[in-house]
C-alpha cells in the first residue's frame, strides 16, 4: 500500500509536471496511432469482403503475413535507431542523433528497394510459401497479384517506420499522428477507387502501397520546418555499430515473428480441442484483442522513447518517474478497458454471434479473458520496452519470447487437455500472468530479496546512483523561484568545494536562461508552463540541465550568433554573449516537445576562500554583478 500511495501522490506528481506532461502527450499520440491503424485494417477488410468475392478475401488473408515478415527488418532498424538516438539526445549530442538516423535511412532504403524488387518478381512462389498450396492452390494467382501491389510500397513502409520514430524524437508528435491518419484514410479511398475501376486484387494491394507513400511524403515535409533538429548527413557507420543497432531493435522483430508463428500453432490447437465452433471464437479473439491493447502499445512506445532520453542523460530520478507514469496510466486507461469489455462482454459478443447457444457463451468467455489481459499487457509491454531502452537486450529478448510464444503454446496444450477449447482461449491470460511472475522471481533471485522494490526492477548501472547531496533536482515556477534556486546553486557548489568562479557562473547562467523563459516563454505557452533544473556534480565537471515545455528556442544557435556578431548594438545580445563565455560547453536539444539546455562547467581544483559578501550578491534582477539583463527570447 505504501508503494501505491506514493504512485498516486499529488505531491509526488507536482515535482515532475514537465516530464509527466511530455509522457502523457507521447502516450496519447502512440495510442491513437495504434487505434487508427487497427480501425483502418478492420475497415480495409470489410471493403474487400463486401465488394469482392470470398476468394479475394481468402487470398488477402493468405498474403497478410507479408506485412509482419517485411516488417521484421524494418522494425529492427526503427527500434534500434530509436534506442541509440534517444541516448544521444539525452547526452545533448544532436550530430550523433543525425548520424545514426541518416545511416539507418540509407541502409533501410537500399534494403527495402532491393527486397521489394526481389519479392515482386517472385510473387507467385511467395504466395505458395504463405499457404496458397494444396486445397488453396487456386488462390495462388489472386494472392500473387495482391502481393505485387503491396510490395510496390515496401520502401515506403520501411521508411515510414524510421521517419515516424525520428520525427517523434524531434518533437513532431502531431505530424506523426496526422501521417498515420492520412495513411489510413487514403488506404480506404484508394481501396474504393480500386473496386470502382475493377483493378482486382492488384489494385487493392496497390492502394495500400500508395497510402504508405502519401504518409512518407507528409513525414518528409518535416524537413521544411524551421526549428527542426533532424538532418540527413553523409553515411558514416561501421559494421560493429550497425550490428549493435540491430540487436537493440530485436524486440519488435521478435514480436512480429511470434505474431506469424503463434497464430499457426494456436489455430491448430483450438481446432483440435474445440473444432470449427471454437475456431470462430478464436477469430473473435484475433479481431478484438488489438482494440483492447492499443493503450498498452501506447504506454510501451512512450516508455521506450522517454526512458531512452533519460537513460542517455543518466537521470535516475526521471526514469523512476517515467515508470511510475506508465503504471499510473495503465491503472486508469487499461483498467477502464478491462472494466468495459468485461462488463459488456455479452453485448459485444452479439455483434459477432447473433444466435444464442454455446458459441455465444464461448465468445463471451473469450472477451472476458481479453478484458482481464488489458491491465496485464499494460504492465508487460512497457516492461519489455523499458528493457530495450536501457539496453538490457537479453532480458528483453527472453521476456518477449516467454510472453509471446514460450508460455502461451504449452499453456494452451495443458489447459486444453483439462478444459477443452475454453482452456485454450484462457491460455493467453495465463501466459501474461506467468510472464509477470517470472519477472518477479528473476529479480527476487538476482537481488536476493523476497519482495524486490522499484530500484531492483529498474536495475540501472551502478554509475547511475548518486548520493542525494551530489545532485539538485528542482522545479521553477516564477521569478522568486529563480532567485532562490540561484542561491541554492551557489551553496551547492560551495558545499562541494567548487571554486567561487564556477559557482557564480553556473548560478548566473541559470538566472539568465530561467528568467528569460519565464518572461518571454511562459506567456505564450499553451500548456501549463514549467522549468525543471537538474544540477549534477562530477569529479571533473559540473553539469546543468535546464528543461522547459515552452515553444522551441535554440539557445545554442542564438549564443553562436551573438558571439559572432560584432555590431555596435550589443545591448540586446550581451546576456547571450556572457553565457557563451561562462560555460565550457552549451548544448541545446528540443525533443519530446521540451527545450533542453545542457551546460558544462569545469570543476576548479583550487578552491578560493569564500567571502561573506558573496552570499549577499544581487540576483538576476539587479546590476550589482556588473551585468545588465537585456537579452530577449526570440519569437
Amino acid at each position: 500500500m505504501k508503494h501505491v500511495r506514493t504512485l498516486f501522490s499529488r505531491k509526488n506528481n507536482a515535482r515532475w509536471k514537465v516530464l509527466d506532461q511530455a509522457f502523457f502527450s507521447i502516450f496519447i499520440t502512440f495510442s491513437l496511432i495504434e487505434l487508427t491503424n487497427v480501425a483502418a485494417g478492420l475497415i480495409d477488410g470489410l471493403i474487400v469482403s463486401n465488394f469482392l468475392n470470398a476468394e479475394a478475401m481468402a487470398a488477402a488473408g493468405i498474403a497478410h503475413p507479408i506485412f509482419s515478415i517485411s516488417g521484421i527488418f524494418g522494425g529492427m532498424l526503427a527500434t534500434g535507431m530509436q534506442t541509440k538516438c534517444t541516448r544521444e539526445l539525452g547526452r545533448g549530442d544532436v550530430p550523433g542523433f543525425n548520424r545514426i538516423f541518416s545511416a539507418v535511412l540509407y541502409i533501410g532504403t537500399v534494403f527495402s528497394v532491393s527486397l521489394g524488387i526481389l519479392l515482386f518478381l517472385g510473387a507467385r512462389p511467395l504466395a505458395v510459401f504463405l499457404g496458397a498450396s494444396g486445397k488453396g492452390a487456386e488462390l495462388a494467382v489472386l494472392a500473387a497479384k495482391y502481393l505485387q501491389g503491396v510490395l510496390i510500397g515496401l520502401p515506403a513502409l520501411v521508411m515510414n517506420g524510421v521517419l515516424a520514430s525520428a520525427v517523434q524524437m524531434d518533437s513532431g508528435r502531431r505530424r506523426v499522428m496526422t501521417a498515420s491518419k492520412l495513411a489510413s484514410v487514403t488506404n480506404i479511398l484508394f481501396d474504393l477507387a480500386a473496386v470502382a475501376l475493377h483493378t482486382g486484387m492488384f489494385g487493392i494491394g496497390l492502394a495500400t502501397a500508395l497510402s504508405q507513400y502519401c504518409s512518407t511524403v507528409y513525414l518528409l515535409l518535416h524537413f521544411s520546418t524551421k526549428d527542426r533538429m533532424l538532418e540527413v548527413l553523409p553515411l558514416h557507420t561501421d559494421l560493429k555499430e550497425f550490428l549493435n543497432l540491430l540487436s537493440c531493435g530485436t524486440e519488435k522483430a521478435l514480436r512480429r515473428l511470434t505474431n506469424v508463428i503463434r497464430p499457426l500453432l494456436m489455430n491448430k490447437l483450438i481446432i483440435f480441442f474445440g473444432g470449427s465452433m471454437a475456431m470462430t471464437a478464436m477469430s473473435v479473439n484475433h479481431s478484438v484483442s488489438d482494440f483492447t491493447r492499443f493503450f498498452a502499445v501506447g504506454l510501451a512506445d512512450a516508455t521506450a522513447l522517454q526512458v531512452g532520453v533519460l537513460f542517455g542523460e543518466m537521470n535516475e530520478e526521471g526514469i523512476h518517474e517515467s515508470v511510475k507514469c506508465a503504471l499510473r496510466y495503465c491503472a486508469v486507461f487499461c483498467g477502464l478497458v478491462c472494466a468495459v469489455f468485461f462488463l459488456f462482454a455479452r453485448p459485444i459478443a452479439k455483434l459477432f454471434i447473433a444466435e444464442e447457444g454455446e458459441l455465444l457463451e464461448m465468445t463471451v468467455f473469450t472477451l472476458r479473458m481479453i478484458a482481464l489481459q488489458a491491465p496485464l499487457a499494460g504492465i508487460l509491454q512497457p516492461r519489455i520496452s523499458y528493457l530495450q531502452a536501457v539496453e538490457h537486450i537479453r532480458n528483453m529478448q527472453g521476456l518477449t519470447l516467454l510472453s509471446k510464444l514460450v508460455y502461451v503454446v504449452p499453456a494452451a496444450f495443458v489447459l486444453g487437455t483439462f478444459f477443452g477449447a475454453y482452456g485454450v482461449l484462457a491460455s493467453f491470460l495465463v501466459s501474461d500472468i506467468l510472464s509477470l511472475l517470472t519477472v518477479r522471481w528473476f529479480y527476487s533471485f538476482r537481488k536476493r530479496k523476497l519482495s524486490p522494490g522499484l530500484d531492483d526492477y529498474l536495475d540501472l548501472p551502478p554509475d547511475f546512483h548518486r548520493q542525494p547531496g551530489d545532485i539538485i533536482d528542482l522545479d521553477v515556477r516564477d521569478l522568486d523561484d529563480v532567485s532562490l534556486t540561484s542561491e541554492q546553486i551557489m551553496l551547492f557548489c560551495r558545499g562541494h568545494k567548487i571554486g567561487r568562479k564556477v559557482g557564480y557562473s553556473a548560478a548566473l547562467c541559470f538566472e539568465e536562461l530561467a528568467a528569460n523563459t519565464i518572461q518571454h516563454g511562459f506567456p505564450k505557452c499553451k500548456k501549463n508552463p514549467g522549468i525543471d533544473l537538474r544540477l549534477v556534480c562530477n569529479p571533473k565537471e559540473l553539469i546543468m540541465r535546464i528543461q522547459d515545455n515552452c515553444a522551441a528556442f535554440n539557445v545554442e544557435r542564438q549564443i553562436a550568433m551573438a558571439v559572432s556578431d560584432n555590431s555596435l548594438d550589443m545591448e540586446e545580445k550581451i546576456g547571450l554573449k556572457i553565457l557563451g563565455s561562462m560555460a565550457s560547453s552549451i548544448k541545446y536539444v528540443h525533443t519530446l516537445e521540451t527545450n533542453n539546455v545542457i551546460l558544462r562547467f569545469p570543476v576548479e581544483t583550487a578552491v578560493e576562500p569564500a567571502k561573506e559578501q558573496d552570499t549577499d550578491r544581487c540576483s538576476v534582477f539587479g546590476k550589482e554583478d556588473g551585468y545588465d539583463r537585456s537579452s530577449q527570447r526570440k519569437k
